[in-house]
């Protein structure tokens, strides 16, 4: 394996996307598209949390904080926050989909990487129809006041697209200072031999699924770290993988993450300080317990049956 060519291949895939995400933020694309999803914040969710999806897409902390001084003011319930922050992921994924995924992605791994994002949103589309319906049958005497809609002016201009490039390059070179010693630990652990006693403990396991050396491969460098695995799945396309073995292995790859590091690291630090203990354990639940079970599931479908 060319660790220099894939590392290269990564960090210039990774620094278009944040180019492009820092542009599509300058020329107020990124608000008018938030705008537009601000009308999903209409159903099943309490009229004092209609706007905790907005400020989802901006800050999470922020949205949970406002959702956080609701709850023990006593103005709503656990479940009203709980039906929130679950409607909040939509918009939330839209928004990761279009200003980092898909920009990301889509030149390292083509159209792979449009089927897989599809296949997150599905979840998410699910989970918004469920507490849709939830929240029409517990608010269903309750009466809405919907906020007053504004236009949005986009700014496509010379100096808003330099901001936008010198911004992304900013950020680029954040990640790749952040990157690049983890990188280079996961191609330590590859040369040392580490990945492979792993990889061969979880062989027995992931093995009767379907999931060959490679894609195990995958999997447990997407424990660690996703980026660095993304790398793999140039190798899966070379070799001819069959797609539904692609898109399996990438959802397992992403519940493996998610087990390990994702819900401490990202989740658990939005929670603490904010709330009981109780909440935080029923977030932690929905936000990560259910995400991880629906990949490990399709993820195995996709490998064992397709």
């Amino acid at each position: 394996m060319d660790f220099t060519k894939l590392y290269l291949i990564i960090v210039s895939a990774i620094a278009f996307g944040y180019v492009l995400a820092s542009i599509l933020v300058e020329t107020k694309l990124v608000n008018w598209i938030g705008l537009k999803t601000l009308k999903l914040s209409k159903f099943g969710i309490h009229p004092l949390l209609t706007n905790v999806p907005v400020i989802y897409l901006v800050s999470p902390r922020a949205a949970h904080i406002t959702a956080s001084n609701l709850l023990k003011e006593g103005k709503i319930e656990p479940i009203d926050l709980y039906l929130a922050i679950l409607a909040s992921n939509f918009p939330m994924r839209l928004m990761f989909l279009y200003r980092y995924y898909f920009p990301v992605l889509v030149p390292l791994i083509g159209v792979i990487a449009v089927y897989y994002g599809l296949l997150r949103l599905a979840f998410d589309v699910v989970v918004l129809i469920i507490v849709s319906i939830i929240g029409k049958i517990r608010y269903r005497n309750l009466k809405f006041d919907y906020p007053e809609y504004s236009s949005i002016c986009l700014e496509f201009s010379l100096k808003t697209l330099k901001e936008g490039f010198i911004k992304g390059l900013k950020e680029a070179f954040s990640f790749i200072l952040k990157f690049t010693p983890l990188f280079f630990l996961i191609v330590f652990l590859i040369k040392a031999g580490f990945m492979e006693k792993f990889t061969k403990m979880l062989k027995p396991y992931l093995g009767t699924f379907g999931f060959n050396s490679l894609e195990i491969t995958y999997i447990t460098t997407a424990a660690v770290s996703p980026p660095v695995a993304y790398g793999l799945i140039k190798i899966m396309i070379e070799k001819n993988h069959p797609v539904t073995h692609i898109l399996g292995t990438m959802a397992v790859g992403n519940a493996m993450f998610s087990l390990i590091r994702s819900w401490w690291a990202y989740l658990l630090p939005y929670y603490l300080g904010l709330y009981p203990i109780s909440v935080i354990n029923v977030l932690l639940l929905l936000q990560a317990g259910l995400p991880i079970v629906y990949n490990f599931t399709v993820g195995i479908i996709l490998v064992k049956f397709f």
